[in-house]
């Protein structure tokens, strides 16, 4: 979980700090399942990134500032116990993962 905020509040703008946003809602999802839901209002991700963010080591940030491993981890941990973890972005409205 603390990964997925991180990653959301790396990507927001610096510049409009007043209007950034990060959403988490939690629902359930059949008899035994939840839908977790972190969503923000940042740029979003562009779609020819989008099939590798969850490759160990990959990263789209300056070299040294990240290692590219947190939504790895995040997936590994996730499909794991038995759950899965998915993307959805537009690069003019920003993504949701859930």
């Amino acid at each position: 979980m603390l990964n997925l905020l991180l990653n959301a509040a790396h990507a927001m703008p610096e510049a409009r700090v007043a209007s950034n946003e990060i959403r988490i809602q939690v629902r359930p999802d059949g008899d035994d399942a939840v839908v977790l839901e972190v969503a923000d209002n940042g740029e979003g991700i562009p779609q020819e990134i989008l099939p590798r963010i969850f490759d160990p080591f990959f990263t789209t940030k300056p070299r040294g500032v990240g290692m590219g491993l947190g939504l790895s981890i995040c997936h590994g941990i996730v499909t794991s116990l038995g759950g899965r973890i998915t993307v959805h972005s537009s690069p003019t409205r920003g993504p949701a993962s859930a």
